[in-house]
């Protein structure tokens, strides 16, 4: 079951790493339409245990979620491997 996320829920502070602003995800399930928020570790798990989860782009083309753990051991998602391309969920974070 995919889960597209639509949407993400944040606190406000300063984060070293802005994932770790991300509280939640707002997602619809591919399938059924159900729609719900999981936590950041939630789902991070989830994905983790063969879950799969995306977000949309300008152009209809899916960036599949990734999970990354900080050097302090803090779970979070992204869905760039990297800093040289733009990470598709913090924009959903910007335009929040």
């Amino acid at each position: 079951m995919p889960l597209q996320i639509t949407g993400v829920n944040s606190t406000t502070g300063e984060y070293d790493n802005p994932y770790l602003a991300i509280n939640s995800l707002v997602w619809v399930d591919d399938y059924t339409q159900n729609r719900g928020i999981t936590t950041r570790d939630v789902l991070f798990d989830w994905i983790n245990d063969n879950g799969t989860a995306y977000v949309l782009d300008e152009e209809g083309n899916k960036a599949k979620l990734l999970t990354a753990t900080t050097k302090s051991g803090y779970k979070y998602v992204k869905t760039a491997f990297d800093e040289t391309k733009p990470d598709k969920l913090l924009k959903l974070l910007a335009t929040k």
